[in-house]
């Protein structure tokens, strides 16, 4: 498998076209249904340690209305730091650490769940709520920051091509607007991607991580499922896809 080669292409893209066309936000976006806290509370914290990382999987599929009732978990994808403190350490548990806090949230790790460089499972609490978050480890060619967070998106989109990887939720860096959380997906999301995209289940694949969703498809016969139901290709996917593809 290929490294993840830990560049900034899509946010450099991203700061230079809205340089040209304004504040406009020309990834292609989908609408969140509800979200709980979970992944917002993550992706700042991460963020204010510098951390390249996206959030995937059976959550955000949740959160994007593909699935009916909400996961137990949360997958979080990071990819080699450019920096390294006791506090990422602890986070990583590159230094184990049985319970520990960090900006109101309470961790619980869980070593019998865990494989040590490639899988981390801790028990998050955050808001009276609990959750399972698996973090799971992406070796890139060179270390890398938040601005590198789009990319590691791409790279995960083409190494995976399962549709549990068509959606993402995570934090976009600007230099002219400050950072914000942004859900972005696949440009052809909505209209059954590309033909090796996995459709009656998905499966997440990572080293010897292998989560599976049924999502209860029908085919081949007619099938109303949520990955079954196929929209056009909405012109602003189309144009992002060609925008970013020139400067990418």
């Amino acid at each position: 498998m290929s490294k993840f080669e830990g560049s900034t292409s899509f946010s450099d893209s991203h700061d230079t076209i809205q340089g040209i066309t304004g504040n406009g936000l020309w990834f292609n976006e989908y609408v969140p249904s509800g979200e709980d806290g979970f992944a917002e509370v993550m992706l700042w914290l991460c963020n204010s340690m510098g951390l390249c990382c996206k959030i995937v999987g059976e959550y955000v599929m949740y959160i994007a209305g593909k699935l009916v009732s909400r996961p137990n978990s949360l997958a979080l994808y990071f990819a080699s730091p450019q920096m390294w403190s006791s506090e990422l350490a602890v986070l990583l548990q590159a230094k184990p650490s049985p319970t520990f806090a960090m900006c109101g949230v309470d961790f619980e790790y869980v070593p019998e769940w865990s494989m040590p460089g490639k899988l981390v499972l801790c028990i998050l609490r955050y808001g009276g709520h609990e959750i399972i978050l698996r973090k799971a480890f992406v070796v890139s060619v060179s270390p890398c920051g938040v601005r590198s967070n789009i990319d590691l998106t791409y790279y995960i989109r083409i190494t995976f091509e399962y549709y549990c990887d068509n959606n993402a939720i995570l934090v976009l860096p600007s230099q002219t607007l400050g950072d914000k959380v942004v859900y972005v997906q696949h440009y052809q999301a909505e209209n059954g991607g590309k033909t090796t995209r996995r459709c009656g289940r998905c499966v997440c694949m990572f080293d010897t991580s292998r989560p599976d969703y049924n999502v209860r498809c029908r085919k081949p016969e007619r099938c109303p499922c949520v990955l079954c139901c196929k929209q056009p290709l909405s012109l602003k996917s189309a144009t992002s896809e060609i925008v970013f593809g020139m400067y990418y």
